[in-house]
C-alpha cells in the first residue's frame, strides 16, 4: 500500500502550479486572527472583500497571499507578486495566481521559505480554515 501523495507534497513540481488553497472560512474582523503567520502577523483589508497576508519578503522578490472570493466565487489564497520599498511600503501588486504557482515561485529562490508556507497553509487546514485542491482549475476550464 502507498502513502497517499498530498497535492502539498509536489512543491515544486510543474503539476503543482494550479493548485488553490481553498478557504471553508472567509476572514472577517471577528476571525482574522485564525489567519495569523508567525503568531502574531495578521492579514490586512485589500478592500471591502480582499485581505492580503505578507508570505515571502526578500529584496529581490515579494509575494503576498491574497484572501479573497476569486475561484468561481468561493473563498481562496491566491498569490500576488508585491513591490515593497525599503520602507516597506507596497506600491504595487501583481494579478494573482494559484496558491501553487506563488509557492513554486519562493521555492526557486528559498526552498525552506516555501515549506514553512505550507506549514502555515497546513495548519490553517488543521484548523479546518482551508484545504489544498489540485483540482480545483480544471473545473473553471472554458
Amino acid at each position: 500500500m502507498h502513502p497517499e501523495i498530498r497535492p502539498e507534497m509536489k512543491l515544486g513540481m510543474k503539476e503543482f502550479e494550479n493548485t488553490m488553497f481553498m478557504l471553508t472560512t472567509a476572514p472577517t474582523e471577528l476571525n482574522i486572527d485564525r489567519f495569523a503567520i508567525q503568531g502574531d502577523l495578521y492579514p490586512q483589508r485589500l478592500d471591502d472583500v480582499a485581505w492580503a497576508l505578507p508570505a515571502y519578503l526578500a529584496s529581490d522578490f515579494s509575494l503576498f497571499f491574497v484572501f479573497a472570493p476569486n475561484v468561481g466565487g468561493r473563498w481562496a489564497i491566491s498569490c500576488s507578486q508585491a513591490t515593497v520599498t525599503a520602507d516597506r511600503q507596497v506600491t504595487a501588486m501583481s494579478e494573482t495566481v494559484p496558491t501553487g504557482m506563488g509557492l513554486n515561485a519562493v521555492n526557486e529562490l528559498s526552498p525552506s521559505g516555501a515549506v514553512e508556507l505550507v506549514a502555515y497553509l497546513k495548519t490553517l487546514e488543521v484548523n479546518h480554515l482551508g484545504y489544498f485542491d489540485e483540482h480545483i482549475a480544471e473545473r473553471f476550464r472554458p
